[in-house]
């Protein structure tokens, strides 16, 4: 027992906070009604936070800061009089609900061997669409002197409680992380922050795999992706099997391999994460990108049901919840699509919005796998489900054209194409739809002026320069279909296809005596390594979830 603790308070709030004005009203406000006493621990502000702190009954003390979150809040640990500690941010919020489970859990009856118990963060999405992250931490446990956090950043308490010979339960309880300043500025200074204190943990503790795990983690937030890897493959080298953050660790790993192109690396290192963790959603869902990259359909079906079979387990992770739902769905109906299967596709998708009835991109490849499918009066039914605004986007409108062309109403289809380039010109998609329509429907040299616009806008977009190359073989511009199919082919050299139409091109220019014997090995047509990391187009029309929302 803590020399500070008295009889009548089983539940003492502690926290850290510095220039919170803008988020501790309401943090304070959700958590007052549910704890005994709140400890306000200030490490330097220059705002109104005392105050504000003070306004809601909180006993507010000062701490220097030191670059040491653990110091901080052991330092709050040290006033708190509860038999229980609960801690939270100051940008955290908990519900009534919540709340009240929460007062239940302290008053409960609790075994002797429990010393904490685990609750999630949910952390929102960026784009407000419902979906979060979810990240389990050890909220509340006894208040013992023994029990200390540990490490400057990223802090811990978990490791003491295993010290002491203590034992964490789970709960459902969460509290939602919303109030953090996501501007470019607000993040530029966490970033700075966080790796300056990663820096003097990392002299204090080189070899420590969490210490290593948090640089890596960092680094992949960053877009620093080669760093990232560095530190994460030598967080993994290091950790104890059944070190708490190893799964994260692959997972981030191979996570950043995919993000450099790095397919095979990143596919060992996701096979070595399975055989550790067999279960593990994540390193799953990789597994199924992984091999949709690769064009092994059937594996990335079976990881992606795998992953939607797991349900939630108990182990702490930091995931984005929808990797166990509609993400995975998503994934698993584009490997469908791609498979020839619209109908499987088609499952999925209405699975998604009998979860959210209004996920506006589900609703739409529902249409386009009703229209794959030949059922055009059921896609024509769903089109008609979306709103004003949604009716009017570009992926409704070439949907519209497809179906126009499938009931075989050619001139309402050309209308609806042209409608869109008119509506959205910087859209390569509505080119695109307009330049296929004319190569089939219409004239091949406005085909391949149109097709033009398309690889002007993605000249990465081997698929692109495909079509291109098709429609001006057609047209008759020989000379400038044998150069759009090489540059086909520089992005995507495995094309049988397009190999097979550039070679025929080639015959037929030297056949009319219009250029020199020509050659992909030739001077300015090699295809270099660089050539070879632009990635090829999918056949789904909506690209699949990657799964890169990190923590």
């Amino acid at each position: 027992m803590s020399k500070n603790q008295t009889p009548e308070m089983r539940l003492s709030l502690c926290m850290i906070v510095r220039d919170a004005g803008r988020t501790l009203g309401d943090c304070l406000g959700s958590i007052r009604p549910w704890v005994d006493e709140m400890v306000v621990v200030d490490t330097g502000s220059v705002d109104e936070t005392a105050e504000i702190a003070r306004g809601f009954g909180a006993r507010v003390f000062e701490f220097p800061w030191c670059d040491d979150f653990a110091a901080a809040r052991n330092a709050s640990l040290g006033h708190a009089r509860g038999e229980w500690v609960f801690w939270m941010d100051a940008d955290d919020t908990i519900d009534e609900t919540n709340g009240r489970g929460l007062r239940r859990l302290a008053d409960g009856v609790h075994e002797e061997s429990v010393f904490g118990y685990v609750m999630r963060v949910h952390c929102p999405g960026k784009d407000g669409g419902g979906d979060y992250t979810a990240v389990d931490q050890v909220k509340m446990f006894r208040n013992r002197p023994e029990l200390r956090f540990e490490g400057r950043i990223h802090e811990q308490i978990l490791p003491a409680i295993r010290r002491a010979g203590g034992e964490v339960a789970w709960t459902e309880l969460f509290v939602t992380h919303s109030g953090s300043d996501q501007s470019a500025e607000g993040r530029r200074r966490k970033y700075e922050r966080d790796l300056r204190i990663l820096e003097l943990d990392l002299r204090e503790r080189p070899e420590h795999p969490f210490v290593l795990f948090n640089l890596g983690m960092t680094y992949a937030d960053m877009g620093r992706h080669e760093e990232a890897v560095r530190w994460l493959n030598r967080s993994v080298e290091l950790a104890n099997p059944s070190e708490s953050h190893l799964r994260k660790a692959y997972a981030l790993w191979v996570a950043s391999l995919q993000q450099l192109g790095r397919y095979g690396e990143a596919q060992e290192v996701c096979r070595r994460g399975l055989e550790l963790c067999p279960r593990d959603a994540e390193l799953l869902f990789r597994q199924g990108m992984l091999a949709h990259e690769a064009g092994r359909l059937e594996e990335a079906a079976g990881a992606y049901r795998q992953t939607l079979a797991l349900g939630s387990g108990r182990y702490f992770s930091s995931m984005d919840q929808g990797i166990l739902g509609a993400k995975a769905r998503h994934n698993l109906a584009c490997v469908y699509t791609d498979m020839g299967r619209p109908d499987l596709a088609e499952v999925q998708w209405r699975r998604i919005l009998e979860e959210s009835p209004r996920q506006r991109q589900a609703r739409l490849q529902l249409v386009d796998s009703l229209i794959r499918q030949c059922r055009f009066l059921t896609a024509a039914d769903e089109l008609e489900r979306l709103d004003g605004a949604e009716t009017a986007s570009c992926e409704a409108m070439l949907l519209r054209v497809q179906l126009a062309e499938g009931q075989r109403r050619l001139a309402e289809a050309e209308q609806w194409a042209r409608a869109a380039v008119e509506r959205f010109p910087e859209a390569p998609a509505a080119w695109e739809a307009l330049g296929r329509f004319l190569f089939e429907h219409g004239e091949a040299g406005e085909a391949a002026e149109v097709l033009g616009q398309v690889v002007e806008r993605q000249p990465g977009n081997g698929a692109a320069w495909h079509n291109l190359g098709m429609a001006q073989l057609r047209a008759g511009r020989i000379e400038a279909a044998v150069e759009s199919l090489e540059q086909s082919l520089r992005v995507r050299p495995e094309s049988a296809a397009t190999r097979e139409h550039w070679e025929e091109a080639v015959k037929r220019l030297n056949e009319e005596g219009v250029g020199d014997d020509r050659s992909l090995e030739q001077e300015g047509t090699e295809i270099t390594e660089e050539d070879l990391s632009v990635a090829s187009v999918r056949s789904c029309s909506n690209p699949f979830y990657t799964g890169d929302n990190l923590s």
